[in-house]
């Protein structure tokens, strides 16, 4: 089994990749968002973003900082697919969880772009509101992920790093050579 994961900053291409990748190959994926959304549910929540920090927060308070990888590794271990990818993965304890879980089987993708000004204007034109209104926002944003998940740490652990400077076509074949190597 090979479980597959993402780290890198806002905006870097993470979860294009992973999309890339279950898309085109018909792997499986699964967010820890989608188990934060779950629970929420079936805890009679509405799903919004309030509401899901509050399911993260309550979860983690119950069952500690590794409850949600816990819930990653035991879908996938359920799923027994030969090939497994993982969206959201941010703290250290995440990457150290899986791991320890999969050890060799388990690659971490650091994607990076190399220029603030180029991942600024990619994520403006992805259209999202919660992208901020500046760069200088997105700076801010960067400083608030690596003071609370320490997200410099996670991509130190990167078994692969993927630059994502260039464009779409060098990006799919960044994708598509990594597949080659990692997974096929």
């Amino acid at each position: 089994m090979k479980v597959i994961a993402a780290v890198g900053k806002n905006g870097t291409g993470k979860d294009f990749f992973l999309e890339y990748i279950a898309k085109k190959y018909a792997l499986p994926m699964v967010s820890i968002g989608d188990v934060v959304r779950e629970l929420a549910a079936s805890d009679g929540l509405e799903l919004t973003r309030e509401n899901l920090h509050k399911t993260s927060q309550k979860y983690m308070g119950q069952f500690g900082q590794t409850f949600f990888p816990e819930q990653i590794v035991k879908k996938i271990r359920e799923s027994g697919a030969p090939v497994y990818l993982v969206s959201g993965v941010r703290p250290l304890s995440d990457v150290k969880h899986l791991k320890a879980a999969f050890g060799a089987d388990f690659v971490l993708v650091d994607i990076v772009i190399s220029d603030d000004d180029v991942r600024y204007a990619r994520m403006l034109a992805r259209g999202s509101a919660r992208d901020g209104g500046s760069i200088e926002k997105l700076r801010e944003f960067d400083a608030g992920e690596e003071n609370i998940f320490h997200t410099s740490e996670s991509e130190k652990l990167a078994d692969v790093k993927i630059l994502n400077d260039g464009g779409v076509e060098e990006f799919y074949a960044a994708c598509e050579a990594f597949y080659a190597t990692y997974i096929a």
